[in-house]
């Protein structure tokens, strides 16, 4: 409904945006004044509505030649129209965008202010979020007004009763917000078509295509535009915010799915811990590995210091003699190991090579106790003495 012009406020040193009403309208003499009344009476209740995502309204005036004129807060960034020609956003993009735009309508609607013309060229993208833009500039009051023949502006984000009827409510202006979402979403409009009067009798008796699959988001998406793109008023959201709270709760769930709990991460190191190597039995090898050659070294520093065990002898006074000096093979911690072997010998003389034999057994069982002795405590004294040779049967 307007042109928009660059300009520098030389007092306050800051770039502006400086919109004046269209001259080529052709519009008739009553319906041009109504409409000037009605940007007046926006203009000033605009100005009192602050929002981080509303362009925020500074100034208004009239000039002899050029007419009504609003001044808006200058906003460096693309429209959405603009950025949707390099392709649909990502959805958490349109999660975003719902929830700065859903809130900025409503707080305006809470103070009174309908927008009536919500659509991708009014959105400016900004590094700190979108911001609404032409709040104050009011559509013509009459939707039916033609110019040669065609509906004036291009209806393909009005609601059905906004286009017939010329009835702007926030429930109309939830639509507009809704097909907006819906074009940001799938990178087409909701509604297509180049003849307004075709697009508009499209809104007034079909239904925008489902586009959750295509688009690889959640089906609900599909039910809460149907909801906010109804035909009846009354069946839509309560208001713009509640609309897109609905929509960016829904395509926020497919980020959090894409990023794995605590759970979830352990159970894959679980599945990976299953698919590599065993491990579990190295440990247990490289220990006894390691205490067979400590018990080696001990058993070698033990021949070095005692040295040779004499084998004992079959006469009675060899035993007489073993009785009144003990060896090695009486000690209590070695008799215990080696108590069935002297019983043995008892009661079976045993060869020259049998007795080496036994001797080089006595021997290496002698380190390896002796390697032990610490990690064992000393028998009781009845055990020893049932251990001896001389107490056997």
């Amino acid at each position: 409904m307007g042109r928009v012009f660059l300009a520098h406020d030389p007092l306050l040193d800051r770039d502006v945006a400086v919109k004046l009403l269209r001259d080529d309208l052709g519009l008739p003499p009553e319906h041009r004044e109504a409409l000037l009344v009605r940007m007046r009476q926006e203009a000033r209740a605009s100005a009192g509505v602050t929002h981080p995502n509303l362009v925020e309204l500074h100034d208004m005036g009239e000039d002899p030649e050029l007419g009504l004129f609003l001044v808006f807060e200058y906003v460096d960034g693309p429209t959405l129209t603009q950025r949707l020609e390099r392709g649909p956003l990502a959805a958490e993009g349109v999660a975003r965008l719902a929830r700065e735009l859903g809130g900025a309508l409503t707080t305006a609607h809470d103070a009174g202010i309908l927008h009536r013309d919500i659509k991708p060229e009014n959105v400016i993208l900004a590094r700190n979020g979108a911001k609404i833009t032409d709040f104050g500039i009011a559509r013509i009051p009459d939707s039916t007004l033609t110019r040669d023949g065609g509906l004036l502006g291009t209806p393909a984000y009005s609601a059905p009763e906004a286009n017939a009827h010329g009835h702007f409510s926030p429930a109309s202006d939830q639509f507009s917000l809704a097909a907006t979402l819906w074009e940001a979403l799938s990178g087409r409009r909701a509604f297509p078509g180049e003849d307004a009067l075709a697009v508009a009798s499209r809104i007034a008796t079909e239904e925008p295509p489902r586009i959750a699959a295509v688009c690889d988001v959640p089906s609900q998406v599909d039910l809460i535009f149907a909801r906010a793109l109804s035909k009846n008023p009354s069946a839509r959201y309560a208001s713009c915010e509640d609309f897109g709270r609905a929509l960016a709760d829904v395509l926020e769930l497919k980020r959090r799915a894409a990023q794995p709990t605590l759970p979830d991460e352990r159970h894959l190191q679980a599945l990976a811990a299953e698919a590599s190597p065993p491990r579990s039995g190295l440990a247990p090898l490289l220990l006894g590995v390691a205490l067979g050659v400590a018990g080696g070294l001990a058993g070698a520093q033990y021949l070095a210091t005692a040295g040779p065990l004499a084998a004992p002898s079959a006469s009675a006074a060899d035993e007489a003699s073993s009785a009144a000096a003990p060896t090695e093979l009486e000690r209590p911690d070695v008799r215990r190991r080696v108590a069935p072997v002297a019983k043995v010998r008892e009661r079976s003389p045993l060869t020259d090579e049998e007795q080496d034999a036994g001797a080089q057994r006595d021997a290496a069982a002698a380190a390896a106790v002796e390697a032990g002795a610490e990690r064992h405590p000393a028998p009781d004294a009845a055990v020893v003495d049932a251990a001896r040779p001389e107490a056997l049967p």
